[in-house]
């Protein structure tokens, strides 16, 4: 079996990158293929895949975003004022590939792009009981939040959790 191959998305991983969302994340989550490619275009240095032998297996969306300030579900993105945070907006592997160590592989790859982009630290909403995940990568929960970002939160699901790293800290 070959080993699996690291590289940035394209527009044609999106179809890809599409089915596997559908595959794994509950309705609330899923979003159109169009919404996908509005952050792989604000920032295609930091949306990763890993493939073997052509077919992507799991992939990392990432972009640059205002900390503190999630952007909403479903709706595409244009690109967001100069600052210094890393938006995690999707991490997902196909059922077929896990166990495979592939997520922790594309953090590190979307993230070293995220610095060399000048960003340097990170935050996302985990959801669907993801957060044990990213705190063994480094990130932890915000206790307080504002009522704003709580109320953002809170429209990701009932298990979501608002989580921030420095990027130079990730455990990847």
């Amino acid at each position: 079996m070959t080993a699996p191959e690291f590289r940035p998305l394209t527009e044609r991983d999106l179809a890809a990158v599409t089915a596997i969302q559908n595959s794994v994340f509950d309705p609330l989550y899923r979003e159109t293929q169009d919404v996908l490619g509005s952050r792989l275009a604000i920032a295609p240095t930091t949306c990763w895949g890993a493939f073997r032998d052509g077919e992507l297996l799991a992939y990392v969306l990432g972009h640059p975003w205002p900390a503190g300030s999630p952007p909403p579900i479903g709706r595409p993105l244009s690109p967001p004022p100069a600052g210094d945070n890393w938006f995690i907006h999707d991490l997902a592997c196909a059922p077929e590939a896990r166990g495979l160590r592939l997520a922790q592989g594309l953090v590190r790859c979307a993230s070293g792009a995220a610095l060399k982009l000048g960003l340097v630290r990170s935050d996302l909403i985990a959801v669907q009981g993801a957060w044990s995940f990213w705190e063994k990568l480094g990130y932890a929960p915000e206790e307080t939040l504002s009522q704003a970002l709580a109320a953002k939160v809170a429209g990701y699901g009932p298990d979501a959790r608002y989580m921030t790293a420095l990027i130079s800290a990730l455990k990847v």
